[in-house]
């Protein structure tokens, strides 16, 4: 367990991956009076410097290995593509090193186990950055199906996907993902926190040939249906090939339909803002990312980096632990074994 800090005493974090989500996490390590943003580490020099050059940090590395091997670094959080997390994460339990990875935790079933049972035994805080679970509209429905608003949850829908311009423009890696791991990490996750259940039994299927055939080797779009230990049967959508004209690169939606009531929430555009300004509607972010001044952080996205950092500093409990992570690329594996070999996989005890 992380030890209290003595008022004035900041703890120093790296941080691995110099891109957007970097700059989130740099951004807000920066922000907190208890944490010092000490390294940054980016395979890309360059980028590395710019990181540096923004948010003042005292060191830039290239090589992850060394950035764990500097005895000043405390803790570190991990920003780096999908397929790049288990590696670091692994390393960085096994130093000593407290640390926070982007999801998914690994995109491996052999890789999330190591990690799982090597965070269960290091005494340091392993937490997985999935941030829905303070996003205000999500936790608003998880609090609405605790407080039997709508009884027990008998079947929900979870739609997550993003326009064309994330695989083709956005990530220059996307050939090595899937929006099934880059999205449906996260409304996965979303589903088991809003119900407090596990996924026991998984139905599947993906389509390729739009994606790939412009060059970028990914699938368009996985479809899921998932059973639930409290019954529930939701199904998962995960696209990566929806218009460019859409209001928002990005398309959220959960429904859960109770024996009491029902409870819908559409995170992405929610009608607070609407712009036309000659390429159609368009949205605004008005909760991930909000204006802030110096010294606070802004929106959930910052506020879950800052619970990594109340979790090192304060000793509290983490957002999401390992555990948490294991489950999630537990039931990704299942979804793309199913898409693959047309079969309903079950997993037993958390075994697909």
């Amino acid at each position: 367990m992380s030890q209290l800090r003595a008022p004035g005493r900041k703890t120093r974090f790296g941080v691995v991956g110099a891109g957007l989500w970097g700059s989130f996490h740099c951004q807000t390590l920066n922000a907190i009076e208890a944490s010092e943003l000490y390294a940054v580490c980016d395979l890309n020099p360059e980028r590395g410097a710019e990181m540096q050059r923004q948010f003042g940090a005292t060191k830039v590395y290239t090589d992850y290995r060394e950035l764990l091997a500097d005895p000043e670094v405390e803790a570190i959080t991990v920003a780096t593509p999908d397929f790049a997390h288990g590696d670091i994460v692994l390393a960085a339990i096994k130093a000593g090193k407290h640390v926070m990875s982007e999801k998914p935790l690994a995109t491996t079933l052999a890789e999330a186990e190591a990690i799982a049972n090597a965070a269960a035994v290091s005494g340091t805080k392993t937490m997985v950055d999935f941030h829905n679970r303070v996003s205000p509209p999500i936790v608003a429905v998880r609090q609405a199906v605790a407080a039997g608003e709508i009884g027990m949850p008998l079947h929900a829908s979870a739609r997550l996907s993003n326009t064309q311009f994330v695989p083709f423009e956005l990530l220059s890696w996307a050939s090595k993902s899937s929006a099934l791991w880059f999205l449906g990490s996260h409304a996965l996750d979303a589903l088991r926190f809003i119900m407090g259940a596990e996924v026991k039994r998984v139905q599947a299927m993906a389509r390729h040939g739009h994606l790939s055939g412009k060059g970028v080797d990914t699938a368009d779009v996985h479809m899921a249906l998932l059973e639930f230990d409290n019954g529930c049967v939701a199904t998962l959508q995960n696209s990566w090939v929806l218009p460019l004209d859409m209001p928002s690169i990005v398309d959220f939606r959960i429904d859960i339909v109770g024996d009491k009531g029902a409870v819908e929430t559409y995170p992405t555009l929610n009608d607070v803002v609407k712009k036309y300004t000659g390429n159609g509607l368009r949205g605004a972010d008005v909760i991930g990312i909000t204006p802030t001044a110096g010294g606070r952080i802004g929106g959930f996205v910052t506020e879950a980096i800052a619970r990594f950092v109340d979790a090192v500093v304060l000793d509290a409990p983490v957002l999401a632990d390992a555990r948490d992570g294991l489950q999630v690329t537990r039931v990704l594996v299942a979804i793309e074994e199913s898409a693959r070999t047309g079969k309903t996989i079950t997993l037993a005890d958390g075994v697909a």
